[in-house]
């Protein structure tokens, strides 16, 4: 760190803060107002700048604003008082990296420096070991060079051809619906697509919904109302949570499908149907109908046409590119410009079992764009949804045996495992854990474990 630039309107402390940094050798430059800071500013590029959040002509915020929108670098601490909290949060949330309470404690200032020497070198090493994400995005893709996808891709270009229709399977969080608006985008785009979540209307509203009713069908039926299936025309309606439908139901939708025609609530005139049917579910229907909880002619007249999507965990190849379509997107979404991906988080995107697939790597890279300050990401160290699961396949003791082992004994053998892989590199091993540093050495210590045994 070489250069500092103090804006601060009070002579006295601003004095005070350029003879403290020019004994510890660093070149510092004053401004009394936030005009006069930003000149200089973008004429000395700083590595640190330590602003107040009160300034003559301009907050500290907006002065703050105004730099990241020029582009401007340096690691900015903000100088403000007790009352000053709203101006604060707001300065942290444009990316001040920390802030200092008035009157100014030199050593907690020296404690400051000190960690953000340390985060600068961590940083810089860590944009060493990223991977940074490329330019090229497209809104509302399907994402996978897996051969399961490139499968699922191929089922969409024979079937959008036809008005067929199409179930879809997969796990919660794979991307059914995705899968079906690229299904009516290939085949329809000008017609409407209609969305419909079984499982979230009430039964006994859900043939006014599909099939719409007539005025004085039943009581609040004041006037006509026209179904989904009916509105969509020749475009698309799908159906999700299709396994969610009741019994009593399913047979009146069965009919539909078999007659192609649709009867509204209360009326007695048949409308053609003429939209495509696109259903999807993440329960085994094939069970429900062994069970008699879905009936075997409905799914086979939904079946016509079958998708099958990979859950994620069968689809590692597809992360990374996963991962860089949604930080294009949640970057654009929230006006960020993280850029780097840390190797080793991607290492343990790949290495983890995604239980809620797809949509989970969306969260937890939205949760990451949260608390990330710069151009490359961080995580925080609770992203695994399933870090206290019952151990699987290798939850085995220490000495080989079969037996279940506690959660505690799993986490101590896991963390074991990774640190031994890093060779006690703590920020390698904090970033496939998933956790801060100071947790990891607490659980070193809890653990007794100890580098070399």
């Amino acid at each position: 760190m070489k250069k500092i630039l103090v804006i601060d309107d009070d002579p006295s402390l601003a004095r005070t803060l350029e003879l403290y940094f020019k004994g510890k050798g660093y070149g510092v430059e004053v401004a009394n107002a936030g005009i006069e800071g930003l000149k200089l500013w973008q004429g000395t590029d700083p590595d640190m700048v330590l602003m107040d959040v009160q300034l003559p002509d301009l907050d500290g915020p907006e002065v703050l604003a105004r730099a990241k929108e020029d582009k401007l670098g340096g690691d900015v601490i903000m100088i403000t008082a007790f009352h000053d909290t709203d101006a604060t949060l707001k300065a942290i949330r444009l990316g001040a990296a920390d802030y200092l309470y008035k009157p100014i404690d030199l050593d907690a200032l020296d404690l400051l420096l000190e960690k953000i020497l340390v985060q600068r070198q961590q940083q810089e090493r860590m944009t060493r070991l990223c991977h940074v994400i490329s330019e090229s995005y497209k809104p509302d893709q399907l994402i996978g060079r897996s051969a399961r996808m490139l499968a699922v891709i191929k089922a969409i270009a024979q079937v959008a051809s036809s008005q067929t229709n199409v179930l879809i399977e997969g796990e919660t969080g794979t991307g059914k619906e995705l899968v079906a608006r690229t299904i009516h985008h290939a085949s329809c785009p000008e017609e409407p697509f209609i969305a419909i979540n079984c499982a979230a209307i009430v039964g006994t509203l859900l043939e006014s919904e599909l099939f719409g009713h007539e005025k004085g069908a039943f009581t609040g039926a004041v006037q006509r109302k026209i179904g989904k299936l009916e509105y969509a025309g020749r475009g698309t309606v799908f159906l999700d949570e299709i396994g969610e439908l009741p019994l009593e139901f399913q047979a009146k939708l069965l009919r539909v499908l078999q007659e192609r025609e649709i009867q509204r609530v209360g009326g007695v005139q048949t409308v053609p149907l003429q939209a495509r049917v696109v259903a999807a579910t993440n329960r085994d229907l094939n069970e429900m109908v062994q069970d008699k909880t879905f009936r075997e002619d409905l799914y086979f007249r939904l079946q016509v046409f079958s998708i099958q999507i990979p859950p994620l965990r069968e689809r590692k190849e597809d992360i990374v590119p996963l991962t860089e379509y949604f930080l294009h997107r949640l970057n654009q979404e929230m006006h960020k410009r993280v850029r780097r991906i840390p190797n080793t988080y991607l290492s343990a995107f790949q290495a983890y079992d995604w239980p809620g697939n797809i949509r989970e790597l969306q969260n937890v890279l939205h949760r990451g764009l949260i608390i990330s300050t710069n151009d490359t990401l961080e995580l925080d160290e609770n992203w695994r949804i399933d870090k206290h699961a019952a151990p699987k396949k290798d939850g085995l003791r220490q000495d080989g045996t079969d037996a279940l082992i506690s959660l505690e004994e799993l986490e101590r053998t896991h963390i074991d495992r990774v640190l031994r892989f890093t060779r006690w590199n703590f920020g390698e091993a904090c970033a496939i854990l998933g956790i801060s540093r100071p947790t990891l050495r607490k659980k070193i210590h809890d653990y007794r474990l100890e580098e070399g045994n």
